[in-house]
């Protein structure tokens, strides 16, 4: 009856949307030790009780938080036209998602604790990920060779300039660092990567 008269569970999912949320947007502003359960029930207009309901720990919450929301991002399929030109796609809608998401402040907050199982899943999940995006743009290409490495050169280069250095990842940042994991010469002038040998 609950359900039918518009209570029940609707509106415990609206309110596990919006702890996930208020909690994303906690960690992202204050850090992991900042962020507090009473914190996030106040701004998400409810109780501890009713948090402790639905998640055992701040951990579990926090790391429910991020998960969601990595959810949410909307991947990049390889055109198969050009390998640089999809590297270009997937890294530039990477450091885009990153720029207008807190996703690298909330990675910083996470990075400490990675040692923590909940953390550990989460960051491990968004890196096979990528990677497995990464994979599908270089196999079966001239590029597959020291395809792991490669990755590690792309995804290294974003994970670093967005998370560690705290710094903006310009288009050409993006066309420099592909071509040197290509082991491509950039030209001196910007032309189309698709113009490039062996893309």
């Amino acid at each position: 009856m609950a359900h039918q008269n518009g209570r029940g569970r609707p509106r415990e999912s609206r309110l596990s949307t919006k702890l996930l949320a208020v909690t994303f947007t906690e960690v992202a502003s204050k850090g992991i030790d900042a962020t507090t359960i009473a914190a996030v029930a106040n701004a998400a207009g409810t109780s501890k009780q009713a948090i402790y309901r639905r998640y055992r720990t701040k951990d579990q919450l926090v790391a429910e938080a991020v998960r969601n929301r990595i959810a949410l991002i909307i991947p990049v399929a390889p055109l198969r036209s050009s390998v640089a030109d999809d590297l270009r796609r997937y890294l530039g809608h990477l450091a885009e998602t990153f720029r207008k998401d807190p996703f690298a402040a909330v990675f910083r907050a996470l990075l400490p604790y990675r040692q923590k199982p909940e953390y550990a899943a989460v960051l491990d999940s968004a890196e096979a990920e990528q990677r497995l995006a990464l994979r599908q743009i270089l196999i079966a290409t001239p590029f597959e060779s020291d395809m792991e490495i490669r990755i590690d050169m792309l995804l290294g280069f974003i994970y670093f300039r967005l998370v560690f250095a705290d710094a903006e990842v310009s288009q050409k940042d993006i066309d420099s660092a592909i071509f040197l994991a290509l082991g491509l010469v950039a030209p001196r002038d910007p032309l189309p990567l698709s113009g490039q040998p062996g893309t």
